[in-house]
C-alpha cells in the first residue's frame, strides 16, 4: 500500500499547543523550511479568515521584504499546498481576491479540542458534577506538549494567539485545581499549585488555592506564609496589596472559619 492510500482516511491533524506538528494518519508533515512553517502558523493562527498577500510578506519578512517577495510567497503557498494535499487532490489552502484561507473544517487541531473539553469541564463545573468536570479540564490541559508554537518565530498575530491560548490555559487549570478541591484533594495540588507559581508569581488565585489547600491539610502556618509572601511579592513587583479574595482567605484562616473560603471562590470539601 502507497503512502498516499494509507492516508486516505484520514483527516490532517495540526497542533499548535507545543512545536507546530503536522500529521495525517499519523504521519508527520510538518514543514521543515522556516518560511513554509512561519506561513503555515500565520494561516492556523487565522484560520477560516482571508489574510491578504501583503499581510502574509510584511509577517514572513519583518526586516523589510525582498523585491521577489510576492513572488516568492506564491511559490511558498504552491508547496504548502502539495504538503498539504488530501486524497482526493483537494488542498486546505484557498486562494481568494482578499488573500489566502486555510479550511480547517474538515481537519483537527488540538487547540479547538482543547476548547471543547475546556468548555465542557466548565459547564459540569457549574452543575456542581466536580469530579467529571476536573476529568475533562484535566484531558484538556494534557493536550498541552509545551509553549504554544515553541520554536516557531513571533509576528504580531502569533503573539496574540500564543497570548489568549495561554490564558484560556491557566483559566482552565485554575478551575481544575478548584474541582480538585472540590473534592477534598487538597493534598494532591499542594506542589502543582507550588510550581504553578514559580512560574506565575503575579496570579493571585493560585496563592489563594495554596493557602486554601495548605489550611484543609492542617498547615495553617503555612498557609498564612503564604499570603504574606504573596503580599511582599505584589508590592515589590506591582506597587499592589492583595485583592478581596485573597484577603478574605487569610481571614478565613485566621478566625479558623473554613466557611469563609467559600467567599473567596473555594467551595466546601466534600465528605
Amino acid at each position: 500500500m502507497s503512502l498516499f492510500s494509507a492516508q486516505a482516511d484520514h483527516p490532517l491533524r495540526y497542533e499548535l499547543l507545543g512545536r507546530l506538528r503536522v500529521t495525517r494518519g499519523g504521519v508527520d508533515l510538518t514543514p521543515d523550511a522556516p518560511k513554509l512553517t512561519k506561513l503555515l502558523t500565520l494561516l492556523l493562527v487565522r484560520a477560516g479568515e482571508a489574510v491578504p498577500g501583503e499581510k502574509l510578506v510584511a509577517e514572513l519578512w519583518e526586516q523589510g521584504p525582498p523585491r521577489c517577495a510576492f513572488a516568492s510567497l506564491r511559490v511558498y503557498v504552491s508547496q504548502l499546498r502539495k504538503i498539504l494535499c488530501g486524497p482526493r487532490g483537494t488542498s486546505p489552502i484557498v486562494t481568494t481576491s482578499s488573500g489566502y484561507i486555510l479550511d480547517l473544517s474538515e481537519a483537527m487541531t488540538d487547540f479547538q479540542e482543547f476548547e471543547q473539553l475546556y468548555t465542557r469541564g466548565r459547564e459540569r463545573y457549574s452543575a456542581a458534577d466536580f469530579r467529571p468536570a476536573g476529568e475533562l479540564l484535566r484531558r484538556a490541559l494534557s493536550l498541552w506538549r509545551g509553549p504554544v508554537l515553541e520554536g516557531v518565530p513571533s509576528s504580531l498575530a502569533i503573539e496574540s494567539f500564543r497570548a489568549v491560548q495561554e490564558e484560556k490555559r491557566l483559566n482552565c487549570t485554575e478551575l481544575a485545581v478548584d474541582a480538585a478541591l472540590a473534592v477534598g484533594r487538597h493534598h494532591e495540588v499542594i506542589e502543582e499549585l507550588k510550581g504553578l507559581l514559580v512560574q506565575h508569581p503575579l496570579r493571585e488565585p493560585f496563592y489563594r488555592q495554596l493557602m486554601a489547600a495548605l489550611y484543609r491539610a492542617g498547615r495553617q502556618g503555612d498557609a498564612l506564609g503564604v499570603y504574606h509572601h504573596a503580599r511582599r511579592v505584589l508590592r515589590e513587583e506591582l506597587g499592589v496589596e492583595p485583592g478581596p479574595p485573597l484577603q478574605l482567605a487569610l481571614e478565613a484562616i485566621l478566625r479558623a472559619d473554613p466557611s469563609r473560603l467559600e467567599a473567596t471562590g473555594v467551595l466546601p470539601a466534600a465528605r
